[in-house]
């Protein structure tokens, strides 16, 4: 490659470098933003002062908010994903998977407080008929997945899709519902003990469920 190749190289370099620069404080100014006044309350200008860029620069990454709102739940659903479908130690029983996914939203939300909002937002729209292109509800539906995937394993194999998607919603809808109301006046350490014996008694509910899916009959 000769030298006028690398000089009209490197220009690329630097400005994709940029963009992706902007692109992230974009993002993390809307975490912020979205959190603080939430989605609705949320504006294009509100975001672009806090992340110091101009309206057209936004525009330039994202056609509207609600594509900004799809990115983040995107990637805070993804690093979830990530955690959650971490076969390392693998689990030798349902109890010791229920555990572990357990520990793993716990400790994930407690890290990323402000992604836990976020996500409780984007459920809300989905749920008020707010995502008419599915867009937003599309990571959800990967996260429960990989929920499912995960609790497969120990799941006759004769239960039906439909109770494996319900298995996955209450583990989901457990760790979410405790932390909406946890995070009114519990500090994290408060939270974490306080979840302890909720999660036992999950535990062995869902463990009766699948216990007598086991026993029944084909029809």
């Amino acid at each position: 490659m000769n030298g006028t190749d690398k000089n009209t190289l490197w220009p690329m370099g630097r400005a994709q470098r940029r963009a992706s620069k902007t692109r992230t404080k974009l993002l993390d100014a809307a975490l912020v933003v979205f959190t603080e006044v939430g989605v609705d309350a949320a504006s294009i200008e509100k975001i672009t002062d806090k992340a110091d860029v101009g309206k057209g620069t936004f525009y330039r990454h994202f056609t509207d908010k609600h594509q900004l709102l799809q990115a983040l739940i995107e990637d805070a659903l993804e690093k979830l994903n990530a955690r959650i479908a971490d076969d390392t130690g693998m689990s030798q029983s349902l109890e010791g998977l229920l555990e572990r996914l357990f520990d793993e939203h716990v400790e994930f939300f407690s890290q990323h407080m402000a992604q836990y909002i976020l996500l409780f937002q984007g459920r809300m729209l989905i749920k008020l008929g707010r995502d008419a292109d599915g867009a937003i509800e599309a990571p959800y539906l990967r996260y429960l997945e990989t929920l499912e995937k995960q609790v497969r394993l120990f799941v006759p194999a004769g239960v039906e899709s439909f109770k494996m998607r319900r298995l996955s919603c209450a583990i989901a809808g457990f760790v979410f519902g405790f932390f909406s109301f946890g995070i009114i006046g519990m500090t994290r350490e408060e939270m974490q003990d306080s979840i302890r014996p909720l999660r036992k008694a999950f535990m062995e509910s869902m463990a009766r469920f699948l216990a007598k899916e086991n026993k029944q009959e084909p029809q």
